[in-house]
C-alpha cells in the first residue's frame, strides 16, 4: 500500500534468504498465522529417498532445501500438492544428472565456468553470513510499530478506502426451467421470514461461499459482474433481498448485509501489513549498514574503474526515416 524507495545498493540483499529471515521474525513478533513446517523447517531423522535413477538420489530434504528458496506461499502450496512435489523432485534429479555431466565432459574446468562458480559461492556464503546477522539484529516489537505508525501518519491518502458492501447471495447454476422454478421457490421462501444465511448453506450452489451462508464480504463498485452489481446497488437496506437476478453463472437471490461510506482506514485495520513492512525495512537499514561498514575503507581505483566503463551510445536527435517500399 505504501509506495517505498529503496535504495538501489539495498537490491542485492532482497533475496529470497532476507525474506525468509523476516518471515520468521514475523512469526516470533506475532504478525503472522502462518505455520509452515518447511524451509530450514522438520528435517526427518534420516533422509527419505523421494526418486531414484541414474545413480543418484533426490531425498525430502533435497526438496525442502529448494521449497526454502521460494516463495512462502508458493512453498506451502507445492507441498499440499503430491504431483507438485512428484515433478519437483524429478526435476532435481534432472538437474544433478546434467550436472554430473557437465562435470564428466570438463566443463567445471573452464575458467569462465570456474569464475561463475566461484561468484555463485560467494553468493551464497555472503548471503548466510547475512543471514546469521540478521538473527541476533531484529527490531523490537516496538521500534516496529513505531516505524509502521509513523508512515500511517505520513502517508494519509494511502489509507483511503472506497465505499464498499458487504452482500450474501444464493447461486442456482444454469439457465433452464428448473433452475428458475427453484430460485423462484427459495425467493417466497425469504419472503415468508426464511433466514437467507440458512437456505444459502443448504441450497447454494456455489461452493465457495455456501458454508459461510453465502457471505462475499465487503467488495467495492465493479467486483462483480453487471447484472449483479446492479442488483446489488438497488439495496439500500440491511437485511434488504432482491428479486432473482440472471447473470452468467446462473440465477442468484442477493441480501444486502451492510453498507461502508468511502473513509479512511483505522490504523488497526492495516496494522499488521504495515508492521510487516516496518520490519523488513528496518532490517534491511540494518544489514546495509553493517555490509557498508565492511568496505569502509576500501580503496578504489577510479581510473581502472573509468577504464571499464562503456560510453553509452548517442540518443539520435531525429527519428529515422521510413524505409522505402
Amino acid at each position: 500500500m505504501i509506495a517505498l524507495d529503496l535504495d538501489l545498493r539495498a537490491y542485492h540483499f532482497l533475496n529470497n534468504g532476507f525474506l525468509n529471515v523476516v518471515m520468521n521474525m514475523y512469526r516470533q513478533m506475532g504478525l503472522t498465522a502462518v505455520g509452515l513446517c518447511m524451509a530450514a523447517g522438520v528435517w526427518a531423522a534420516q533422509p527419505v529417498v523421494l526418486v531414484e535413477v541414474g545413480g543418484i538420489k533426490i531425498t525430502d530434504q533435497d526438496v525442502r532445501a529448494e521449497l526454502a528458496q521460494a516463495p512462502e506461499a508458493m512453498a506451502q502450496r507445492t507441498l499440499e500438492n503430491q504431483t507438485a512435489l512428484t515433478e519437483l523432485a524429478k526435476n532435481l534429479a534432472s538437474r544433478r544428472l546434467l550436472m554430473q555431466e557437465a562435470q564428466k565432459n570438463g566443463l567445471a574446468a573452464k575458467p569462465e565456468v570456474k569464475a561463475q562458480l566461484k561468484l555463485n559461492e560467494e553468493r551464497f556464503l555472503s548471503e548466510v553470513r547475512l543471514e546469521q546477522y540478521d538473527e541476533s539484529h531484529m527490531p523490537s516489537a516496538k521500534a516496529v510499530d513505531d516505524y509502521a505508525r509513523a508512515q500511517f501518519k505520513a502517508n494519509p491518502k494511502a489509507f483511503e478506502a472506497p465505499a464498499d458492501a458487504r452482500v450474501r447471495h444464493i447461486l442456482i447454476e444454469g439457465d433452464t426451467p428448473a433452475a428458475k422454478t427453484k430460485i423462484d421457490k427459495l425467493a417466497a421462501e425469504l419472503k415468508g421470514g426464511a433466514d437467507f444465511e440458512k437456505l444459502a448453506k443448504e441450497n447454494s450452489e456455489d461452493k465457495g461461499n455456501a458454508p459461510k451462508g453465502g457471505d462475499l464480504g465487503f467488495a467495492p463498485a465493479g467486483r462483480f459482474v453487471p447484472e449483479f452489481e446492479k442488483a446489488m446497488a438497488a439495496l439500500t437496506k440491511s437485511g434488504e433481498i432482491s428479486a432473482p437476478v440472471k447473470t452468467q453463472f446462473g440465477w442468484h437471490l442477493i441480501q444486502l448485509v451492510e453498507r461502508r461510506p468511502a473513509r479512511t482506514l483505522a490504523y488497526e485495520e492495516v496494522a499488521d501489513q504495515l508492521r510487516g513492512e516496518a520490519a523488513r525495512r528496518l532490517l534491511m537499514r540494518t544489514r546495509m549498514e553493517y555490509a557498508q561498514g565492511l568496505i569502509k575503507d576500501a580503496k578504489v581505483n577510479d581510473a581502472a574503474i573509468k577504464s571499464i566503463t562503456v560510453t553509452p551510445a548517442p540518443i539520435p536527435l531525429t527519428a529515422p526515416a521510413p524505409a522505402k517500399k
